[in-house]
């Protein structure tokens, strides 16, 4: 993790705060008798070293032993950031001693090194053990880590922070480097400026500082809640959704001079504090809770830590936080922070499972320990003499050349690959198209395959397509097109964005397709019976949203629920001829599949407004990376059985209040066969994750979903079909009922 760095104290050791800071006395600015005049540095804390080096070992350990659960320990190193860089930047801007260049160079000459290895490290393992399908993600994962971005690169990949396995990026943990990274080239800045200010209006740079600190430390705060209550993923990631963990440090390195505390009471806060720290892990749910209120736990932790710190109480918790493992991982803190993730991911890649045992855990700290000792005494140690030897400036331009050298290497290899991708894509493009037009190959009859009329054997020895590797962006065009609602749309947005997947000069007939990505993913069907019909085929939708009435008052700050009730009030408006839905939903763990109550409201209230409902059964959901599965072991099956994934009848027959209505289609038998429901139906590859179907799948379905419209929503065709085709019926359901 990035940290601001100050000139090393005149003696005893240097206090860092967090994995990697280079070396920085403690910011106190107290001596053991708790008065001194602010702004003066104080002497060596060790609680801080200490404190640092118990926060990783807390990360490690949580992220190895426990399941992958957040132990709160990034949230005192953001603490911990915040404190000592205030301090010390508004010394030596005081002083007039803060000069940008040579402050970067010196903040970053230690750092950057030994990111560059373990990122350089993480590129060798990806291609090793990796499918190739994560290469592309991976590669611009690096150049994201490199540059001090990763955070928004995983924002915009839509990646939700989640304990480690198979599907998990191997730099992940980057995301904290980049928000702190971000935060110490901007906050620079903003003191310098802040200094400025107070010396031409001749007042307290400290007193003024404090203002700015707090200030925008409370509007992080209240924004990080409302983006939490939104879109938590979002906001794990999200620099200010997290600017407040930061500036509580900050906000506290500029008040403490001011305080004055009992010695007798600073223990009794060191312990509380610790207290707080260490049981995070085991009490809290942070991948889930972070940064919203619950966050509040190990950063209040972190703070009584620090105000506890020093004085001449001999009972606090200095003597258990300078015993010799904290120290030695202390020590080491910044490389193992790096190594342990990577390393944990290529691990769980290369045996093959979805989390690590305790065999294997201890296996991986080892290794990670020796790597980073080395790591500390063979680079970032090195790269701390030459910072020392020659300078911030140079330092700076060595740190950039490097940079340069690693960015531009993965951006030349990024091009080779999209190279390779656009290749694969523009095949699999060819044959969803043709697909869809019922001219397909006969070698990838896809979902064709599976239906009563298809009694040729499917082809052997052809390649799946889309190619496992490119699976992951073959999407629906209109994924692209912008007109798809995300956690960058506000709830205040009166008229949802509405896709156009056909349109009509004077149509037939008008069908929304509302919902998630389970509705989006069956658009490349729709749009193929919408042109063979002349009709307009629009879509609503808002990704990880279905359509749905709230069964008690909504969160006012839950953006899924103000768009339902956009999406609501303007489908009533519209008085569509009908409104599409994915019906049910399944699971990856649970047997069968389920119908949730609030959206069955959603279809009753539509029905009342004369708007019918035409509801699509769900496809499976996989506890693994179906591409990468196939890729790896295309003979295995990649596979669930059936009566795992579906209830024996369609569960929205069934259920409570689903309007009379409203129709059904099951169109699992063209997904599944009778008792298996697997990655590769007709040498085509269905998903391009482990629940998503691909476009290319997808195109494949339109004359199914063509004929089982026919056969259940007569009322959409000026000329109703005749007897439907058996492919379509549903097997409990008379034909066309």
């Amino acid at each position: 993790m990035t940290v601001v760095s100050s000139p090393p104290p005149p003696s005893g050791p240097a206090v860092g705060t967090v994995p990697g800071e280079p070396p920085t006395p403690a910011t106190d600015a107290r001596p053991p008798d708790g008065g001194t005049p602010a702004g003066r540095p104080a002497a060596h804390v060790p609680e801080l070293h200490g404190l640092r080096g118990l926060a990783l070992a807390l990360v490690v350990a949580f992220h190895l032993f426990g399941d992958g659960r957040v132990s709160g320990g990034v949230d005192v190193f953001l603490v911990l950031s915040g404190f000592l860089a205030t301090g010390s930047l508004l010394r030596r801007a005081e002083r007039r001693e803060l000069r940008l260049g040579e402050h970067y160079g010196r903040t970053f000459a230690r750092l950057v090194p030994p990111a560059l290895l373990v990122l350089a490290a993480t590129a060798a393992l990806a291609w090793w053990v990796m499918p190739r399908g994560t290469w592309m993600q991976t590669g611009r994962e690096i150049l994201a880590s490199a540059l001090y971005y990763v955070n928004w690169e995983m924002i915009s990949g839509q990646l939700a922070y989640g304990a480690a396995g198979p599907q998990t990026s191997p730099l992940q943990h980057f995301w904290s480097m980049s928000v702190q990274g971000q935060f110490f080239l901007a906050w620079p800045v903003v003191v310098l400026v802040v200094v400025a200010l107070a010396r031409t209006a001749r007042i307290s740079s400290r007193g003024l500082l404090l203002v700015v600190a707090g200030g925008t430390t409370v509007a992080s705060f209240v924004f990080a809640q409302a983006l939490h209550g939104a879109d938590q993923p979002v906001a794990y990631f999200h620099t200010w959704a997290r600017f407040w963990e930061l500036g509580l440090g900050g906000f506290l390195a500029l008040l403490l001079p001011w305080l004055r505390l009992p010695d007798a009471l600073r223990p009794l806060l060191g312990w509380a504090g610790l207290g707080l720290v260490v049981s995070s892990g085991f009490v809290l749910d942070g991948g889930a809770l972070f940064p919203g209120p619950w966050a509040l736990w190990p950063v209040a932790g972190a703070l009584l830590v620090l105000l506890g710190s020093g004085g001449s109480a001999g009972w606090g918790p200095r003597g258990l936080l300078r015993v010799a493992p904290l120290r030695f991982v202390a020590d080491i803190s910044y490389a193992l922070y790096l190594w342990h993730w990577p390393l944990l991911i290529a691990y769980l890649h290369h045996t093959g499972r979805d989390h690590v045992d305790l065999t294997g855990a201890a296996l991986i700290m080892a290794v990670s320990v020796v790597l980073s000792w080395l790591t500390t005494q063979l680079v970032g140690n090195p790269a701390q003499r030459f910072r020392e030897r020659f300078g911030g400036v140079r330092a700076l331009v060595a740190v950039t050349v490097c940079v340069g050298l690693v960015a531009g290497g993965t951006v030349a290899g990024l091009a080779g690959l999209e190279r390779r991708d656009a290749a694969l894509l523009a095949a699999a493009e060819d044959l969803a198209s043709s697909a869809a037009e019922d001219s397909g190959p006969a070698e990838y009859p896809g979902a064709l395959a599976l239906g009563d009329a298809y009694t040729e054997p499917v082809p052997d020895g052809v390649p799946v397509l889309p190619a496992p590797a490119v699976a992951a962006r073959d999407r629906p065009a209109v994924d692209g097109d912008g007109c798809i609602e995300g956690s960058s749309h506000t709830a205040g947005s009166d008229r949802p964005l509405m896709c156009v997947l056909h349109d009509e000069r004077d149509p037939e007939r008008v069908v929304v397709m509302v919902g998630d990505s389970h509705t989006i993913q069956w658009t490349p069907a729709m749009t193929e019976v919408a042109k063979e019909e002349g009709w307009q085929a629009l879509l609503l939708a808002r990704r990880g949203c279905r359509l749905a009435e709230p069964v008690e008052p909504p969160d006012p700050t839950n953006m899924c629920w103000a768009w339902r009730a956009n999406a609501m009030a303007a489908l009533e408006q519209m008085r569509p001829d009908a409104v599409m839905v994915v019906g049910s939903r399944t699971s990856p763990t649970e047997p069968g599949d389920v119908v949730d109550p609030p959206e069955v409201l959603a279809w009753q209230r539509l029905a009342e407004s004369g708007i019918r409902v035409v509801t699509l059964r769900d496809n499976p959901r996989f506890g693994f990376d179906v591409p990468a599965c196939v890729e790896e072991a295309p003979d295995a099956g990649c596979s669930r059985p059936r009566d795992e994934v579906y209830s024996p009848v369609n569960p929205v027959r069934g259920a409570e209040g689903v309007p009379p209505s409203a129709v059904h289609l099951d169109l699992t038998r063209f997904i599944c066969a009778e008792l298996l429901c697997e990655g590769v139906v007709g040498n085509v590859l269905i998903y391009r994750d482990d629940n998503h179907m691909t476009a290319t799948y997808a195109a494949t379905l339109a004359h199914p979903l063509h004929q089982a419209l026919r056969a259940k929503a007569g009322w959409l065709f000026a000329e109703p079909a005749g007897a439907p085709l058996a492919d379509v019926s549903d097997p409990q359901v008379p034909p066309g009922t």
